[in-house]
């Protein structure tokens, strides 16, 4: 019997293309695409990735690709994953950070709307926004209020239109830290076991409330808000002092134009403004709740 010679050098091209075809086999496409914003495709051969991806976008996470999406392809490989994005490529343990990094830096939004960091609750038809940073306590607030009843319009970007000052829904779960979610169950709400993402030790818990608004609402009041260890507290805000945080509160970086600020003093002149300060969220439920 016959054989033939096989050098190492052509064994080890031949598993190589058939690891590459291995992996373009399992490979799965979904589209990212909130509204009013970039749409993102992924591609990836990791289901506990599309599952996290999942959990975190929710209803905005379609299955099949968008020829206009911008592409992220995450493939892994052992422990890591090759994610790439716009001609670069990098190693990492962490993609599910490495994709919110590409969202953050690369996501544009419609002219029509100002995008803004916080949340953003309805009360009696009309929206109340709660602008503040990340680990302020922001989110826990948003779910204790809609167990209150309140309905859902986001947790994490608000986009209001321009013109109409009206706030467009973009109900994504919220995720929740293990503390927030201690404090909820500790006052009898969320005691259902929650699916979780997580990420170098970082667990987050997603949430996704029923009573979730639909439509645009027009916008009631604004609320800073700042977490205390006893203070309770709700103050008014003078017209500069809420263009200034105003400016401060977008999640995404604007142009400076002259349009930009115009837009900002006006929705300073036409909205009530408040600091709220709380330790008590009982004390916040009642400022919205009692007008």
């Amino acid at each position: 019997m016959g054989y033939t010679v096989v050098s190492a050098k052509a064994v080890k091209a031949h598993m190589q293309a058939k690891t590459g075809k291995e992996k373009k086999r399992h490979m799965k496409t979904v589209t990212i695409a909130g509204p009013c914003q970039t749409v993102y495709e992924v591609h990836t051969n990791c289901g506990e990735l599309l599952r996290s991806l999942r959990l975190q976008f929710g209803r905005y996470l379609l299955e099949g690709g968008n020829s206009s999406g911008l592409r992220i392809d995450a493939v892994k490989e052992g422990s890591l994953y090759r994610v790439g994005f716009g001609g670069e490529e990098r190693e990492t343990d962490r993609p599910l950070l490495e994709i919110d990094d590409i969202f953050f830096t690369h996501t544009r939004y419609d002219e029509k709307v100002f995008a803004a960091h916080g949340a953003a609750l309805e009360w009696k038809g009309k929206a109340y926004l709660f602008l503040a940073a990340t680990t302020s306590g922001k989110t826990t607030l948003a779910a204790y209020l809609v167990s209150r009843g309140l309905g859902y319009i986001t947790d994490d970007c608000i986009l209001i239109e321009r013109e109409t000052r009206r706030v467009i829904p973009y109900c994504m779960p919220m995720h929740l830290r293990q503390g927030g979610l201690e404090v909820l169950r500790g006052r009898g709400f969320l005691r259902r076991e929650l699916p979780y993402m997580e990420e170098g030790g970082n667990r987050r818990y997603a949430y996704m409330p029923e009573n979730c608004v639909e439509q645009p609402l027009p916008l009631e009041k604004i609320f800073f808000i700042t977490r205390t260890e006893g203070e309770n507290s709700l103050l008014p805000m003078g017209v500069n002092e809420k263009t200034a945080e105003l400016m401060r509160s977008p999640i995404t970086e604007y142009a400076v134009t002259g349009e930009y600020i115009r837009f900002l003093s006006r929705l300073a002149r036409e909205t009530e403004c408040f600091r709220l300060r709380y330790a008590d969220l009982e004390f916040a439920a009642e400022v919205v709740e009692n007008g």
